[in-house]
Order: C-alpha cells, then sequence, then structure tokens
C-alpha cells in the first residue's frame, strides 16, 4: 500500500462553493468546501484504480505563476471586425511543474491549454503566447467569462494505491501481446526501467515534435525522420511518444495508441524455418493494429537486407502490402545517405512514408543547450559546468568530432564528463575536466588541444629522434605536421595526414609509425591507436568486401577507433581495385558502406609503407641514397589519381654504421625497464665492446635491423633468466656486460 499525492488547482465560485480540477486530467468537481472536493476526487480515482487503472501524476514541484497580459476585444458585426480603442490588462493564473524528463509542463486552466518547455525563463513568454490566441478578436463579455472568479491555489489529493495484481484483467493489459513483448520494447520506459542518465529530451524541436504527433496520430502515416547522425531524430521520437502518452492518459485503453521499438534483426531471430518469419511478420501486424501500436523501427536499412537472399525478398519487400492497406504504422530514422541506399536497394518503398527533415543546429541554438544539460544534471546529480567548461567542450567537439552532429554528441560527451566528476566527488566541471576527459576519450595531449599551452620544437624532435635514429629528414616532416595541427590549419574535411613510407625492410618505417600513434592518440586512450593492416592478404578482387565492406576489417577497425593511426603495410601488394576504393577515403576522409553508414577517417593519419624501388639495394652502405629514385617507382606504380592524394613520400636511410649502434644501445637499454630487472632491483651496464658485437650480429644486409632483437634476446635476455632461476635470491646488484672477443660474459 502506498500513498500517491495528485496535485488539484482550486478557486472560490461567486456563489461560495469550492472549484477543483485535476492537474493534467480533465475530470472537475465542484463541492462546499475543500474537505468535501479532496474526499470527491479520492474517491473518484480509487474507484478508477480498481475498475481499470489510473496514471499516477508525473509533474513535481507544482507552482502557481499570475502573468499580466494586455488584449484588446474586438466586436464583429456583418462578418467585419472592429476593435475596441482601449486595452483591457488580464491576469492569467499558469499552474507549472517539474517532470523527471527534465522539462516543464504548464496548464492554463480556464482557457483549457497545456505545453510543455524547457527553460523556466520561457514561461512568460510562452504564456502570452498561447493566451492571444484565445483572446484574440473576443468581446468584453467573451474575456470576461474566461477569467477566474478568484485568486485559485494549489491543494493536494491524496490516495491509498494497493499492489495491482499483474494480469488480474488481460482484457486490458499489454501483456496478451506477446509476440510483441518478445520481439520489441513497449515505451515510454516506466521511471524504474530508464535508469541509464542520459536525457531522452529533444530541447528546442518543439515544432517538430508536434509536427510529428500530427502525422503519427491525426493523419495516421508512416514517418521517416532524416538527418545527420546525432541531430536529434531519436530524442525527438522519444519526446513525441512520452508526449502523446501523457495525452493520452485518459482514454479508454483501446482509443489509447501503443508504441512499440524493434530492429529487423530482432523480428527474424525466432525464425527457424523456411517462411516461418513471414508468418512472424502478419502476427506482429496484427497484434500491432489490435493494439492501436506504432512500431518505432531502429536500422532502417537492413529492413531491405533481413529476410530473404535479396531485397526483393527482405522484410521490407514483405510489409509493403500492409503498409499501403494501412494496417502497420512505422516511424523510423535514417541519414540522408542511408536513405538513399534504401532507395537503391528497394525503389518504391521509401514512397510509403512522410519525410520529416531534421537540420543540424545553428551555434547559438547549441549553446543553448550546452545550458539545458548543465540544468539537468545539476538537478540529478549536483553536479555543474562552469561557462569556460561548456565552450570549450563545444570547441572540441566542433573541431574533431565531424563525423557526429550537435546536439547528440555534447549530450554523450557531457555525460561522460559528468559521471567521472559523480565518481571523482567533483561538484563543479571546469576547463581542466573537460580537457583531460577527452584526452581520455580520443588520446590526443592537452597541448595539442589548447592554444595556451606552447610547443616545444626542441622536445618535439628530441621525443621522435629517441625513438627514430638515422632518419632526421623523416623527423623533421613529422615535426611540421604536428605543428600544423597543433595550429588548426590541417584541412578539416581530409584526414590528418596521408603518407607513404619508402625504404628497404628493416630501416625504421613501422617504428616510425609506432612513435607517431603514441604521441598523437598515446594519451589514456583505453585501447591501442595503431591499426595495422597488412594488404598482402587482400590480393584478389573479392576479397575488396573483407576489408571495407560493411563487416570489413578496415571498416570495424576505424570505427572502434576514430582516433588512430591506420598503417597499411605494403601497400603495393594490395589489388589495385583496392587503391580506386581508397580514393574517396585520402580526399575526403570518409567512406561510405553498403548499408549506408559513413565511416570517418578525418581523425585518424593514414601511413603506407612501401618496399617499392629497395629491392634492387643493399640495405647496408655508407652512400648516400636518392630519395627521388623511391619517388619515381612509387610514381610509376601508381595510378596519378592515387598518388596525387597522397600527402608526402618519406624515404627512409639505409642505416649508417652509427645508426645501428644508436639502436643496439636503445635495445640493451630497453631490457633495464622488464618487470624482471625492475622487481629485483638489478642495474645493468654494457661495455661498449658489447655493443659493437651485438650491432654486428643483429644486422643483417637484406633484413636491416630486424634480427637484432632476436639477437639480444639470445645473447643478454636467455643467459640472465637463467642467472636469476639458478639464482633466486639475486637482487639490488650491478651486472656489467661485457664481449671479450671470443663469449659473452656477466660480472657481478
Amino acid at each position: 500500500m502506498k500513498i500517491v499525492e495528485y496535485p488539484l488547482v482550486c478557486w472560490q465560485l461567486t456563489n461560495g462553493a469550492v472549484f477543483g480540477q485535476l492537474l493534467g486530467y480533465s475530470q472537475q468537481v465542484v463541492a462546499d468546501d475543500v474537505k468535501s472536493l479532496r474526499s470527491s476526487f479520492s474517491e473518484y480515482i480509487e474507484k478508477q484504480m480498481k475498475d481499470s487503472w489510473f496514471y499516477e501524476p508525473e509533474i513535481k514541484n507544482v507552482r502557481i505563476k499570475n502573468i499580466s497580459l494586455e488584449v484588446r476585444p474586438h466586436y464583429q458585426e456583418n462578418d467585419r471586425i472592429y476593435p475596441v480603442k482601449e486595452t483591457l490588462e488580464v491576469k492569467i493564473d499558469a499552474v507549472y511543474g517539474s517532470n523527471e524528463s527534465g522539462y516543464y509542463e504548464c496548464f492554463l486552466p480556464l482557457l483549457h491549454k497545456n505545453f510543455y518547455f524547457y527553460n523556466e525563463k520561457d514561461l512568460d513568454r510562452l504564456v502570452e503566447h498561447f493566451s492571444r490566441d484565445t483572446f484574440h478578436a473576443l468581446t468584453p463579455d467573451d474575456i470576461y467569462n474566461l477569467l477566474i472568479p478568484s485568486t485559485p491555489w494549489l491543494e493536494q489529493v491524496k490516495v491509498k494505491i494497493p499492489k495491482r495484481k499483474k494480469d488480474k484483467d488481460p482484457q486490458w493489459s499489454y501483456s496478451q501481446f506477446k509476440l510483441l513483448n518478445a520481439i520489441s520494447e513497449r515505451l515510454p520506459h516506466a521511471r524504474k526501467e530508464n535508469r541509464k542518465g542520459t536525457p531522452d529530451v529533444a530541447w528546442e524541436r518543439g515544432e517538430l515534435i508536434d509536427h510529428l504527433i500530427n502525422i503519427v496520430i491525426n493523419e495516421k502515416s508512416n514517418v521517416l525522420l532524416v538527418g545527420k547522425s546525432g541531430v536529434g531524430k531519436s530524442a525527438v521520437i522519444h519526446d513525441a511518444i512520452r508526449k502523446i502518452t501523457n495525452q493520452q492518459k485518459t482514454k479508454d485503453f483501446f482509443e489509447r495508441n501503443s508504441f512499440w521499438r524493434t530492429t529487423p534483426s530482432r523480428i527474424t531471430a525466432k525464425a527457424k524455418y523456411l517462411g516461418e518469419w513471414q508468418l512472424i511478420c502478419e502476427d506482429m501486424v496484427y497484434q500491432l493494429e489490435t493494439s492501436r501500436g506504432v512500431l518505432w523501427l531502429e536500422n532502417f536499412v537492413m529492413l531491405a537486407l533481413t529476410g530473404g537472399e535479396g531485397p526483393e525478398d527482405s522484410v521490407a519487400a514483405f510489409l509493403t502490402s500492409f503498409i499501403q492497406r494501412g494496417k502497420l504504422r512505422m516511424v523510423s530514422e535514417v541519414t540522408p545517405e542511408e536513405l538513399e541506399v534504401m532507395r537503391r536497394l528497394i525503389p518504391g518503398f521509401v514512397e510509403n512514408f512522410r519525410i520529416l527533415k531534421i537540420d543540424e543546429m545553428d551555434t547559438q541554438t547549441t549553446l543553448k543547450l550546452f545550458e539545458y544539460f548543465n540544468q539537468y544534471i545539476s538537478k540529478r546529480s549536483q553536479v555543474s559546468f562552469t561557462a569556460k567548461a561548456q565552450e570549450m567542450a563545444y570547441v572540441l567537439l566542433d573541431r574533431f568530432i565531424k563525423y557526429e552532429s550537435f546536439p547528440g554528441k555534447a549530450v554523450r560527451f557531457l555525460m561522460s564528463c559528468a559521471n567521472r566528476a559523480i565518481q571523482d566527488k567533483t561538484p563543479e566541471i571546469d576547463l581542466p575536466e573537460v580537457i583531460a576527459n577527452f584526452t581520455q576519450q580520443s588520446g590526443i595531449p592537452d597541448f595539442l588541444l589548447r592554444d595556451d599551452l606552447f610547443l616545444n620544437e626542441t622536445e618535439l624532435k628530441d621525443f621522435f629522434k629517441v625513438k627514430i635514429k638515422g632518419q632526421d629528414h623523416v623527423v623533421d616532416r613529422i615535426s611540421d605536421i604536428i605543428k600544423v595541427f597543433k595550429a588548426g590549419l590541417n584541412d578539416p574535411n581530409k584526414p590528418v595526414a596521408t603518407m607513404i613510407f619508402a625504404g628497404p625492410t628493416g630501416v625504421g618505417k613501422t617504428a616510425t609509425v609506432k612513435a607517431i600513434s603514441s604521441y598523437f592518440f598515446g594519451k589514456g586512450q583505453a585501447y591501442e591507436p595503431l591499426i595495422r593492416l597488412d594488404m598482402s592478404e587482400f590480393q584478389h578482387p573479392s576479397q575488396i568486401y573483407r576489408l571495407i565492406g560493411s563487416q570489413g576489417k578496415l571498416i570495424q577497425h576505424v570505427r572502434q577507433k576514430p582516433f588512430s593511426v591506420l598503417l597499411l603495410d605494403e601497400i603495393e601488394k594490395a589489388n589495385p581495385l583496392i587503391f580506386d576504393a581508397l580514393l574517396t577515403v585520402l580526399d575526403e576522409g570518409i567512406l561510405l558502406d553498403a548499408a549506408g553508414r559513413l565511416t570517418d577517417f578525418r581523425n585518424t593519419i593514414i601511413i603506407m609503407t612501401s618496399n617499392l624501388g629497395a629491392t634492387n639495394r643493399s640495405s647496408l652502405g655508407f652512400r648516400s641514397y636518392q630519395e627521388q629514385d623511391y619517388e619515381s617507382n612509387i610514381r610509376s606504380f601508381f595510378r596519378p589519381e592515387f598518388y596525387n592524394r597522397v600527402d608526402a613520400i618519406l624515404a627512409f636511410n639505409p642505416l649508417e654504421k652509427e645508426t645501428i649502434l644508436a639502436i643496439t644501445r636503445k635495445e640493451l637499454d630497453d631490457i633495464q625497464q622488464r618487470d624482471g630487472i625492475k622487481q629485483r632491483g638489478v642495474q645493468l651496464q654494457f661495455t661498449k665492446n658489447l655493443i659493437e658485437f651485438i650491432g654486428e650480429e643483429g644486422f643483417d644486409p637484406k633484413y636491416g635491423a630486424r634480427p637484432l632483437q632476436r639477437e639480444v634476446e639470445r645473447l643478454i635476455v636467455a643467459p640472465l633468466g637463467l642467472l636469476f632461476i639458478e639464482n633466486p635470491t639475486f637482487a639490488n646488484r650491478t651486472i656489467t656486460v661485457d664481449y671479450d672477443g671470443k663469449e659473452v660474459s656477466f660480472r657481478y
């Protein structure tokens, strides 16, 4: 047994009686006093609970505000309207409150109007707007009849609600539609189910929501919401469903609309045998028609790719006749690209839907949404964003998250910032917290994101020179790319950079790629920011789909890691058709798959490695190389359309003797960082003789420095492992590793 309080607005009539109306409902009662009024409403609600059902109030914190309005009465005579010279001051009583969705609802009792709004500051303006509609062209007598005779006040009707037995009367329950409950979910969610925290509110989309409601409920048409990813298509549908449900609370069960959300794969998931999914679809349509149901279908394009062998015998084709006969009402959302794909897959199907376009919001409206979200989250969790934090979030999202539009990307990012602040018990989110959160998601270090932080060129080059030996010209070119990126001057409609690394095996091409991925995207990401694809796996034309199809390796990796370095290893070994497929990626930074999904490459650095021009060279040499030779071979191999879309071709030097020794020293120094060495407190020292010996043993004229690591493992790491196993207590000592001309020795 629980007690529910229903808000009640009351006022005194001229005869002394009290008039009352349940807020949000059509029920009205006149009684001698307030006590009798509350008792009448309480009895009515309890009776409704027993007979069928009566919704609990959603509006909270109800208040009354008196708003003055100047109106000009009119007289009408012989189809002519004559305005009165003087205006009248009319006082409008607005009753309003908030709900758990983060927006407000306002009631104008005697005008029989209600509306939703998102900012309390807009209340006066909206009341004036809706009131003028009513008072337009009314006579003074008509206006007087609309006015409340006394000042209204608020009361509460307390009702004891017993625990309701489930399915007491199946005739009045949606649980009887077993198939619909199995393949879809009914909306809107109950409050206890909707705990994800993200607001499903379409701020600043009020007119669009009303338009959608009119099409679905009054015109009984099917609707496709078309807009870019993130513009708020799903939020508009959520808000429309919520608003329709609230408006139909007092209607009989079979006069209400029900709403169900599903996907094509869920519809056909239970089908085991040929023809079974068609029976499921027929039963689904029957149950939707019986429950006055509207189906919200997600992943609209897959409707034409699910069911049969092709679009002509797909679920979309099967449902077409039901849609055309009005037996099935559907709502769905698509991007413009998905809409065109659907038109190509199954011509004529889209024409069964009303197209409702959702445009991107302008900058001013978007910034208002940031403040709406700030109000929403501060009410729920006592966490707030400063103005500078909101501004920085907008700048970062606008520059880097190009594959999604506002407000979707803003809500997701701000929600992640808020969740982190709640965990850290930080009441105010300022600029550093926003940048730290964005760095964690993208991996981009803060000094590349913030204009107020200086980029030290010496430190920049030193970072790469430690990791890349003997390739100073490559370091200089990479440094230039980073400086352009830092200044925000890179082309926003292309990948950050597209390069070909040319040179023989083992000269540091892969090591350079790893260094770039670590510098650009290695600060806090949960995943490794390097995507490496061996292009020798894609030598046959039939393998193109395995690379760039909807389930292809390239598509999957970049969707999972939008901020990353893409390494296409040995690019010349791929089938030439793949080069043509990559033209759009190199030129526009996007790729469209067969399902109409856009994959964004504009936050990736694309690096292709190639051995073209290196087959007739010696990797070990002390003579100068000619960069133009590599470029000439690459130019002659690729088509001009592909070659011209590459930003830079970097030819790697053959390894000099000093470079080989430097690489050897680096590999030996890296042993010191291994867990077994650090845990024992052991210090390693390597003599000059040893370094030269390892360098000679580990370098191969054909394979470059690649065998060096194997020799380090064989000559140094393996003997150290044996030493530690034979001496379990060995710790806190210094080991000098030397070569005496015959063998490697360890002194300690």
